[in-house]
């Protein structure tokens, strides 16, 4: 009875909310701050006229992409869905919470003004995620993680491949040049592909600014402070105004490349000094039983000293991440049409002068989606490593 009690919604209120007639009046006054900023700042929202971001979905999402070209896309979002699905399969048994939110998340899309063959693509993801989520476990747990990783590995070529196309004007994948990608399409890739450069760059300008050799030493320090040294809109600059005078014409690459480049050798100097930090927490015993192992060094690298750095760094590496994602938003001010670009071009609009609250909360929710998802992801890792802090504080 006495454990019910503790255990009681009552009990808990009493113990943390109205213990004192000092927390009571803590407890009334946020309260009140809460149902002011609701009904002043939330309830607004409900009421206001929405249709702007109907229209303008599709420009939203991918930009200027031909529309008759958009099942491209479509087949890219279903491979992430089937094998995202497989690795929710992998780790769980039953339907989690994260990945019935997806599900979820999915459904109500259905409701928005896609077109027909858009929520047909939306209903076959939803099957493809749970599809993907049982059919894993047909194979043997070590074929499971080489599917897995393998999935993941060739998501980016994949998706280069499947939006960029490889063929003439009149073929099945006519190629869609850079200049028509833009709004969630175009911060995905420049995010996905920024992270997955930048890791092992980083990885390597860490491992050199450690470096016995003076020379690389000397570069990758020089490298790392210079870059760390100066503001990502001025790295962006340029790469875009200088890159193309050191190459030949014939080899001027695109906007969308310059700004990959900047973004990319930015972020690496960062992750750089994550690994540094890294490496430096690690005891110099982990060194000297590798040495008494007769291990050389590359082994001692890969098989001892990194899978603790890894281990140590997630959290940082949460942080990297999410900071990349959000970063993508100054390609904007190089002509790029990302999320952030597009809500300008649509705030522009006179059409749409009155609606600019609302694009811009619709991309809020949009940032904050896909960063809380990392950040989940981030605490699902953490809790299966045994790294979180309730768990370091046992003994």
């Amino acid at each position: 009875m006495v454990s019910k009690t503790k255990n009681s919604i009552t009990f808990w209120l009493r113990k943390n909310l109205f213990s004192s007639w000092f927390n009571t009046l803590l407890t009334v006054a946020v309260l009140w701050c809460i149902a002011a900023v609701t009904s002043k700042a939330v309830l607004p929202m409900f009421s206001m006229d929405w249709s702007v971001i109907g229209y303008n979905l599709k420009l939203i999402t991918t930009g200027s992409y031909p529309a008759n070209q958009l099942w491209r896309v479509w087949i890219c979002i279903s491979y992430i869905s089937l094998f995202g699905g497989s690795s929710f399969g992998y780790g769980y048994r039953k339907l989690p919470v994260v990945l019935i939110l997806i599900l979820i998340f999915q459904f109500l899309l259905l409701f928005l003004p896609f077109s027909f063959l858009s929520k047909a693509f939306l209903c076959a993801n939803i099957v493809l995620t749970l599809l993907g989520f049982y059919l894993i476990r047909v194979f043997a747990k070590s074929t499971q993680t080489g599917i897995i990783i393998g999935a993941w590995l060739l998501l980016l070529p994949f998706t280069f491949i499947g939006i960029y196309g490889f063929t003439g004007p009149s073929g099945f994948m006519p190629k869609i040049t850079t200049n028509y990608w833009g709004g969630l399409l175009l911060s995905m890739i420049i995010s996905l592909t920024s992270i997955l450069f930048s890791f092992p760059i980083g990885l390597l300008l860490a491992i050199g600014r450690r470096s016995n050799l003076k020379l690389i030493k000397a570069i990758c320090t020089a490298f790392i402070e210079i870059v760390r040294g100066v503001p990502l809109i001025t790295i962006l600059f340029i790469g875009y105004l200088i890159i193309p005078l050191a190459l030949p014409s014939s080899l001027n690459p695109s906007v969308f490349i310059r700004a990959m480049i900047g973004i990319i050798a930015f972020h690496s100097a960062y992750m750089a000094e994550n690994f540094r930090g890294g490496f430096q927490g690690i005891p110099r015993t982990q060194y000297e039983a590798a040495i008494s192992l007769n291990l050389s060094k590359p082994k001692t690298m890969i098989l001892i000293i990194l899978p603790q750095v890894l281990k140590r760094m997630i959290p940082v590496l949460v942080s990297s991440f999410t900071g990349t994602l959000k970063d993508t938003s100054l390609i904007s001010i190089i002509g790029l049409l990302d999320l952030i670009g597009i809500s300008s071009a649509i705030a522009s609009n006179p059409k749409y002068m009155t609606s600019n609250s609302q694009v811009l909360l619709f991309m809020a929710l949009i940032y904050f989606i896909l960063c809380y998802s990392i950040s989940g992801a981030s605490n699902k890792i953490e809790k299966t490593l045994g790294i979180t802090t309730k768990q370091a504080a046992k003994p």
